[in-house]
């Protein structure tokens, strides 16, 4: 029997043109199947639409390399391509896929290119079966010829990495992105990718972010291209590119039982840079309770939150830190704690514990003296006028909240963004808002 032939993952280092994405392409040979009259979607990582002062570096996909694609397929003719992305919609943040579009840069090169821009919260679905769970997914995303996966080079607190393959669950619907949650997270990951395959993952790692996915992460400028035609063998790279063992990594492993493939470097012609040139060791865990400590507040527990606790809830969490860091550093609580997820159940010891979102309310519905602000997730003004009121000294509390109020009024006049030091200081050139 013939080995099975090896798929070919690119690594190239970004030296600042398009030449260097151009080679990637060509060294995994990305572009074959291609035909100029195919239904041609890009899907990014956007994640957020809301505030500009969350630094988009190695949360986002960088518009740059959305334009580079974009130029390939038009030297190769293709005309009416798509680029579909679903954020974390909310209301009160004014987060919406149309302003994540605009923040990362990625919607004015799609008009500058003829792109359409597809928002995959509002468009419509098709229904396929993933074992116990039917889910809905872009009607784009299934209908499409040829599909361009964009991930950011970064980490995940549940699922280790964030990279093609998970990329994929922003195609779903809302309320289908919160049953992978409420389900088997990992197993959901795999199978969406029986359905849904990519015909070409290109991992932007111009930056990469280290504890990530979200707001909290520390990014890193890693000038990375990371492409092939596999999406499983371009995340098993990816992992190994910031020091995380393929291997454990439990959406890979699931794929990989579902499929009878290793997970493993052994079944891939890495072609460009070798891997342990360019590899950086990123740390995946991320402690809200750790920054918090590091801004000098104290007696104030956060568990991790789980597979359970979906986006949305997750980034309430991190807009809460951010505001505790700013407006509270060197602040003592007494005994606080703050649950998040279905998964985590309230210390004994805790004196004061809120429950953040119906599912640690459920979760913890024998807790009777518990502060619960309910909703999916629940509403940011509502969760930091509790904590304020009810764990900070009333003159302190006070002065926040009408700060607070204050800055909102403005940010909704649009006179006003804010910045926040638990999102980090991303100074140039390093860090280069050109690459968005």
């Amino acid at each position: 029997m013939e080995p099975a032939q090896k798929q070919k993952v690119a690594i190239v280092k970004y030296d600042g043109t398009f030449d260097s994405f151009a080679k990637a392409l060509e060294l995994c040979d990305g572009l074959d199947g291609l035909r100029t009259g195919d239904k041609v979607l890009l899907k990014p990582n956007i994640l957020w639409g809301g505030t500009r002062g969350v630094p988009p570096f190695g949360r986002v996909t960088t518009s740059k390399i959305v334009e580079y694609v974009l130029k390939v397929l038009r030297d190769r003719g293709c005309a009416g391509v798509a680029i579909g992305e679903g954020t974390i919609p909310n209301e009160e943040l004014g987060s919406t896929t149309l302003r994540g579009f605009d923040w990362s840069g990625i919607g004015r090169v799609a008009k500058r290119h003829g792109a359409r821009l597809v928002d995959f919260n509002s468009e419509p679905y098709e229904e396929v079966q993933l074992e116990n769970v039917r889910a809905k997914v872009s009607r784009w995303a299934m209908e499409s010829d040829f599909l361009i996966d964009l991930p950011v080079l970064k980490t995940h607190l549940q699922t280790k990495i964030s990279l093609g393959m998970k990329n994929l669950k922003g195609c779903l619907s809302l309320s289908s992105k919160k049953a992978f949650h409420r389900r088997e997270l990992n197993r959901l990951i795999a199978l969406l990718n029986m359905k849904v395959q990519p015909s070409l993952t290109i991992v932007d790692g111009i930056y990469g972010l280290e504890r990530g996915p979200e707001f909290l992460g520390t990014p890193h400028r890693m000038d990375l291209f990371i492409a092939g035609k596999d999406v499983f063998s371009c995340d098993i790279v990816g992992a190994t590119a910031m020091g995380i063992k393929p291997d454990e990594v439990e959406y890979l492993k699931e794929f990989a039982s579902l499929t009878g493939r290793a997970v493993s470097l052994d079944g891939i012609e890495v072609r460009g840079e070798p891997i342990d040139r360019v590899a950086r060791k990123f740390e995946w865990r991320l402690s809200a309770e750790d920054i918090l400590n590091q801004a000098g507040i104290e007696g104030l527990t956060v568990q991790d939150v789980g597979l359970s606790c979906c986006s949305g809830c997750a980034a309430i969490l991190s807009v809460l830190t951010a505001v505790l860091t700013k407006d509270c550093p060197g602040v003592a609580m007494d005994g606080v704690e703050i649950c998040m997820g279905a998964e985590v159940r309230a210390k004994r010891e805790s004196r004061k514990v809120f429950l953040l979102g119906d599912c640690a309310v459920s979760a913890n519905s024998d807790l009777k003296d518990a502060v619960s602000i309910k909703g999916c997730p629940p509403p940011v003004l509502d969760t930091v006028m509790a904590v304020a009121l009810k764990c900070l000294p009333r003159q302190k509390a006070a002065w926040m909240l009408m700060k607070r109020t204050v800055k909102n009024i403005a940010k909704k006049l649009g006179v006003y963004d804010e910045t926040f030091p638990a999102f980090g200081v991303c100074k140039p050139p390093t860090f280069d808002r050109k690459h968005f």
